[in-house]
């Protein structure tokens, strides 16, 4: 092979692997750097291959949408309105249910109370057959005081056990 490439005229190297090859078949009394002492290396240029259209295509949608999410990490504190458009309705239903729940809470209490002081404005109606406005007046508050306290009571009841 060697005597071939030598008298090729188009050839003016030789591969490193016909070197190996030839310097392992020998009988090594020279070492490897002493032969190739005197010669150059030839590297041969870099022929880049050909890239697929659609990989260059991803490639552009890739940077493109690096570029966008760079752009959104520098402006983030800018546009408020993004910051609240980006949330969804899931964050803001379990907000919407607490609050129900809490004005339900409120209108049990006050219709609770709202009965406490019919029942004793009106019991002392029943009771006596008269209409004696100020002890009716004053019992149904008294009712009312009485229900608000523990309405009150089992509230803040209710509100320590959820936090």
């Amino acid at each position: 092979q060697i005597d071939n490439i030598l008298q090729s005229k188009s050839t003016k190297y030789i591969p490193a692997t016909i070197l190996l090859e030839a310097y392992k078949l020998s009988d090594k009394e020279n070492y490897l750097h002493e032969i190739l002492a005197g010669s150059d290396l030839f590297v041969p240029a870099y022929i880049e291959p050909e890239r697929n259209p659609e990989l260059n295509a991803r490639v552009e949608k890739l940077k493109a949408q690096q570029a966008n999410r760079e752009y959104d990490e520098m402006t983030k504190n800018v546009n408020f309105n993004r910051i609240y458009a980006s949330k969804s309705n899931e964050t803001f239903m379990p907000d919407m249910k607490s609050v129900q729940g809490q004005l339900i809470t409120i209108a049990n209490v006050f219709l609770t109370i709202g009965g406490a002081f019919v029942f004793g404005y009106k019991s002392v109606e029943y009771s006596t057959g008269t209409n004696n406005f100020v002890l009716q007046i004053s019992f149904g508050l008294l009712c009312a005081f009485v229900v608000a306290v523990a309405d009150i009571y089992f509230l803040l009841k209710r509100f320590n056990t959820l936090t």
